[in-house]
């Protein structure tokens, strides 16, 4: 057996058993004077739209005409109307005409 492989089989078996001391093992020992870098992305959360076939059509050919994808489209929309109260009161009009 692999070096790689008989690491994975021991892992596994650990995990099996319920135990992390393997784990904990193979993970470098950092230096009191080092620590892990802090990841410096904002947390993120996702979520799921339900909308017509038609509209997710025309969303992704949206996307690929922008050279872009519908995440961002989504959140520059949103940020759109964070940033610009007529435009933000330009939606609010037509959620209140589809009620």
């Amino acid at each position: 057996m692999s070096p790689k492989a008989s690491e994975l089989a021991a892992r596994m078996a650990a995990s099996a058993a319920g135990s992390n001391r393997h784990v904990e093992q193979t993970r470098p020992q950092l230096a009191p004077s080092e620590s892990a870098p802090t990841p410096r992305t904002p947390e993120v959360v996702r979520i799921m739209v339900k909308m017509p076939k038609a509209q997710h059509r025309f969303i992704r050919q949206f996307a690929l005409d922008s050279d872009s994808d519908v995440s961002t489209i989504v959140r520059t929309l949103l940020s759109h109307i964070e940033t610009d109260p007529v435009f933000a009161e330009e939606v609010r009009t037509l959620l209140n005409e589809q009620r």
